[in-house]
């Protein structure tokens, strides 16, 4: 219905060639638009909490991009607005909703690969554009780990359905900005199970995640960059592989949807405070700053 920038122009511009409704040039004009029901929040990611704070004391529901906060702190008052306001609030990590990840998980509930003991997972691709993007600038909240890290710490967690005990961090800085353009976490969970996960902006494409289990192992080359991708499962067994082939998806369409049956009551969110709050405490804890082993409580 309705499309916001800080200049109107672009709005204009965007709203022309998607067909949308109305422009407007802040942010806020949108926001007392009686006629919005829900917005999506896909600004740098500084901007996720009070953008959505204002978002939820407007009235409107919120899906907000990937990741929530740069805090879990403010991950907490996200959702206590929301809860104030009786308003939806969700994540937006696309992947959740391919029919791989679906899949995927039905799989491991069925014990088709055994315990869970291993997730590996790598989001890496090569970003060198213009340095006035908000992924260089900390302050912004810039650097691999909360760009595309977030989803292979959200993926582990996925999988051993709870949080890590234990967090080995190192990053790669670059020397001007101080973001991180490589980072590599040891995440252990208990009952022995570990997650290699790694992030970067400096490495050739990668969008993978492997579970390897006590009977078999689970392998997916596109398990987050799949918009409009044919895709597989690969589960091995027994030194055999079988594939398990999915038709070209909109994720991003899927998410919607679900949002908004969520929002309408119809269907409960997928992605809950936790799923949110967890994710971004072991970014918090994982920063460059940080990179000692660390306890997550």
């Amino acid at each position: 219905m309705a499309i916001a920038s800080r200049d109107l122009t672009k709005a204009k511009y965007w709203a022309g060639k998607y067909n949308i409704r109305k422009a407007y040039g802040s942010y806020e004009d949108l926001l007392a638009d009686p006629e919005i029901e829900a917005i999506y929040n896909p600004l740098p990611n500084h901007l996720h909490h009070p953008l959505t704070i204002k978002s939820l004391q407007s009235g409107k529901h919120v899906l907000s991009e990937k990741p929530l906060a740069l805090t879990a702190t403010e991950v907490q008052e996200m959702f206590a607005e929301a809860e104030k306001n009786n308003r939806l609030l969700m994540e937006g990590f696309m992947y959740r909703f391919h029919p791989q990840i679906e899949k995927t998980m039905k799989l491991i509930r069925s014990g088709a690969i055994g315990e869970p003991r291993l997730v590996r997972s790598a989001f890496t691709f090569i970003f060198d554009r213009d340095r006035s993007n908000y992924r260089w600038l900390p302050e912004m909240g810039g650097g691999a780990l909360y760009d595309v890290g977030c989803y292979t710490i959200n993926a582990a967690r996925l999988v051993f359905q709870t949080e890590p005990e234990e967090i080995i961090a190192r990053a790669h800085l670059d020397e001007t900005t101080g973001v991180d353009l490589t980072t590599s976490l040891i995440c252990t969970f208990s009952v022995h199970r570990q997650a290699l996960l790694t992030c970067s902006f400096e490495l050739e494409f990668q969008s993978s995640l492997e579970i390897s289990g006590t009977n078999g192992r689970i392998y997916l080359g596109r398990a987050f960059s799949a918009k409009n991708f044919e895709t597989e499962i690969q589960l091995t067994r027994g030194q055999k592989t079988e594939l398990i082939k999915f038709e070209p998806t909109d994720q991003f369409q899927l998410m919607i949807d679900h949002f908004c049956l969520a929002a309408q009551g119809i269907t409960k969110p997928l992605l809950d405070y936790q799923d949110s709050w967890g994710n971004v405490l072991v970014i918090e804890k994982s920063l460059p700053k940080n990179g000692d082993a660390l306890r997550v409580s």
